[in-house]
């Protein structure tokens, strides 16, 4: 059975897309400007959730032109890392900066890339369980031989670190089995 989809973004359980226009091509103005609405629906997506998983992405389409003359065009797509709202909280200001600086990574090094719109930009976040998934983790031999400490592992649930913690504060017993030494 593997948990690991619980503990981590297991899927998209909600998301708000901010459309551009064809007159939007700054994004720090871009973002300012639906800074309301985009920390209105972060606040009720946590509030549903209590802590979640998020990221932001961005679509930008750019243009130049070839030494020939020619106008090129292309779409690119930049990806704030999946953050927690629990030890990250949504800062615009740091959002705006990391985005520009991949904007200017990709359009640097006189690429002649320049930014001809915004397409959209998008915040999907998913429920964060941080105890959900298997918590075990195997005691090293020396450890282990000594027999100085409870090392619990379970097969029907996924509250390894919990039953420790309980055992540790001498909250409840713990039969002790071979499979959880």
């Amino acid at each position: 059975m593997n948990n690991v989809g619980r503990y981590c973004l297991d899927r998209v359980i909600g998301d708000r897309t901010w459309r551009g226009t064809e007159f939007d091509i700054d994004v720090s103005y871009f973002i300012q400007h639906h800074a309301n609405d985009i920390i209105t629906t972060f606040e009720s997506a946590r509030n549903e959730n209590v802590v979640i998983k998020y990221y932001l992405e961005l679509e930008v389409e750019f243009h130049r032109t070839t030494q020939d003359g020619d106008l090129q065009r292309t779409t690119a797509m930049f990806y704030i890392p999946t953050m927690t709202s629990d030890i990250d909280e949504l800062n615009l200001p740091n959002i705006i900066t990391q985005l520009l600086g991949k904007i200017d990574g990709f359009s640097g090094n006189n690429s002649g890339w320049t930014v001809s719109q915004i397409n959209y930009l998008r915040l999907c976040w998913g429920s964060y369980r941080t105890l959900m998934a298997r918590s075990y983790i195997q005691t090293p031999k020396y450890i282990e031989m000594k027999k100085a400490v409870w090392n619990i592992q379970t097969f029907e649930d996924n509250f390894c670190f919990q039953y420790s913690v309980l055992v540790g504060l001498n909250v409840t017993d713990i039969k002790r089995t071979k499979s959880s030494i």
